[in-house]
């Protein structure tokens, strides 16, 4: 079983995501600020994150800066309900994020899972190597 962090100041999203999660046989973890999820990375290694952007104090860019430093084969997909962001340049180039931009509210979640597990299988053969 994999672990997931999802990190979104929203308690009714943390849910959805974690139900879902747990349903397809993750270990969902929960946190509403990007300095709650970073405090988690102390005792825990997730496989990948969901994050939210807009997030009270720092962002969820910020976020995954920081996280890669702690984990970084940790994968991460962005989920906002900002329709005019992108991803940042220097995340770009992090093979770790996705390209990829969900949405809110998202409602094909089998595919933002798909595209976690497509990130993850990608870190795994690089390593390989």
């Amino acid at each position: 079983m994999k672990t997931i962090l999802i990190l979104d100041d929203e308690e009714v999203i943390r849910e959805a995501f974690t139900n879902y999660f747990e349903d397809n046989l993750w270990i969902p973890l929960q946190a509403e600020s990007a300095e709650d999820a970073l405090s988690l990375l102390k005792t825990e290694t997730p496989s990948a994150a969901v994050v939210d952007i807009r997030l009270p104090d720092m962002s969820g860019g910020d976020f995954i800066r920081e996280a890669l430093l702690f984990n970084p084969e940790m994968v991460f997909v962005i989920c906002t309900g900002s329709p005019e962001y992108l991803v940042p340049v220097d995340l770009q180039t992090e093979v770790q994020v996705s390209q990829q931009i969900f949405r809110k509210p998202v409602t094909k979640l089998f595919e933002l899972e798909a595209e976690l597990l497509s990130l993850i299988e990608e870190i795994e053969k690089k390593s390989e190597k």
